[in-house]
């Protein structure tokens, strides 16, 4: 019996505990932005567009901190599973992600917040490409630099550097092994020639 036979199916949901932190900051925020446009209003040295912006930020972070209350609410299931044949989040699509078709594995950095990237093969990588939202993203991925699938675990109950540990172990455990120590054919024995 191999490693790879052994690793459990492991499922993950969102933590309540990081989700209300994020309803915190986004409840804050967007109270702080209604807060200051209405009283800018009254002010007579502000600009219309510092009142515009805060209109807009508080639009913004009200909507961050609704998605976070749905949630909230919502989050009693997995939203991530991890198995020997491969990877699924249930955010990016509803298909397993196989192990076989993932090149690379690494962490990538974004203005503090650090993701799991998924380098797959080309042509699996355009399934999850296929709706407008996913082809937006994706394409908003590859300006970034991440030419690949995303994993964000904002929000989980597994932080980022477990996430990734877990899915080296797996993508390891997962991967056909390589055909490089092939026995080669011997070569035919040269005939005599009389």
């Amino acid at each position: 019996m191999s490693v790879g036979q052994n690793l459990p199916n492991i499922t993950i949901g969102y933590s309540r505990g990081r989700l209300l932190v994020f309803f915190g900051a986004g409840l804050l925020l967007t109270l702080l932005c209604a807060a200051l446009a209405f009283m800018w209003q009254q002010g007579k040295n502000i600009t219309t567009f510092e009142v515009a912006a805060c209109y807009v930020g508080a639009v913004f972070f009200g909507l961050a901190t609704f998605r976070m209350l749905w949630r909230l609410i919502s989050a009693r299931s997995p939203v991530v599973f991890i198995s020997r044949v491969g990877i699924r989040d249930l955010r990016l699509a509803d298909e397993t992600i196989a192990w076989s078709s993932v090149r690379k594995i690494q962490i990538w950095e974004q203005r503090l917040q650090k993701f799991v990237v998924l380098k797959l093969d080309p042509l699996v990588a355009g399934r999850f490409s296929g709706g407008f939202l996913r082809r937006a993203l994706s394409l908003m991925n590859k300006t970034l630099g991440a030419d690949s699938v995303i994993v964000n675990a904002g929000g989980l109950t597994m932080d980022v550097k477990t996430l990734l540990e877990t899915c080296k172990q797996y993508w390891g455990a997962g991967r056909p092994a390589p055909s490089d120590h092939s026995v080669p054919e011997p070569e035919p024995a040269p005939e005599a020639v009389s």
